[in-house]
């Protein structure tokens, strides 16, 4: 008996955690009202808020959508793990190209959904700020935009490295990952008023972790 009703609850939840990425996506889409690609950069306060996960499922709910080509490009050359959600190998990506070592035909990666890409980091460099701040990260995008609809930024936290401010520049918005009863006020507050200096617009935030309540049993469990 307690072990059906641990499935029955972990299949709520894993509906809940779905409906909610969909959400996300809905806001995101209704935040971007523009033609041609929408570019969207991922971060968070700190580490370990869950930004490359949250990432991840977005945009797998945005490329559920109909005729919708979505590519992620891993920006985390310093603990990138975009890879490690698909089975990519990481050895040849985004440093590579901007080392322009190879093209960006060379580094676009298939996932199990026929209209997700992922470019990976390829190596880590030793030196990522100068290489995600260069024209060789411009010309990426231009190319990118003729192939798809959303490209999707994960990058490292906004309040730990500087990486993440000259990508943004180049984005359509930006959404702050931050986790419940872990992230604090003053590092949400760092976060974004370094993206408001920086110029960066907000689309929103997304809270992770919060406490969903399990109407069925009246009880709570821990959720998205």
């Amino acid at each position: 008996m307690a072990k059906k009703l641990n499935e029955e609850r972990s299949r709520a939840l894993n509906f809940q955690v779905e409906e909610s990425y969909k959400k996300a996506r809905t806001n995101l889409v209704y935040s971007l009202i523009k033609k041609g690609c929408k570019k969207i950069l991922f971060t968070s306060p700190l580490k370990g808020e869950g930004k490359t996960t949250t990432t991840v499922n977005v945009s797998r709910a945005l490329a559920q959508q109909v005729n919708t080509k979505v590519v992620i490009v891993d920006c985390d050359l310093r603990r990138p793990s975009v890879h490690t959600h698909f089975n990519v190998n990481p050895q040849l990506g985004l440093a590579q190209f901007l080392n322009d070592e190879c093209s960006v035909e060379d580094i676009i990666a298939h996932t199990d959904i026929d209209s997700l890409d992922i470019i990976s980091y390829g190596v880590i460099p030793p030196n990522p700020s100068e290489l995600l701040s260069s024209e060789g990260m411009t010309e990426l995008i231009k190319q990118l935009e003729k192939i798809y609809d959303y490209i999707i930024f994960d990058t490292p936290p906004v309040n730990v490295v500087v990486d993440v401010l000259p990508i943004a520049k180049l984005t359509d918005g930006v959404v702050l990952v931050v986790t419940h009863n872990k992230s604090t006020t003053p590092e949400f507050n760092k976060a974004v008023s370094l993206l408001k200096r920086n110029e960066s617009k907000i689309l929103g935030i997304i809270v992770n972790k919060i406490e969903s309540v399990d109407t069925s049993k009246g009880s709570y469990y821990k959720g998205y």
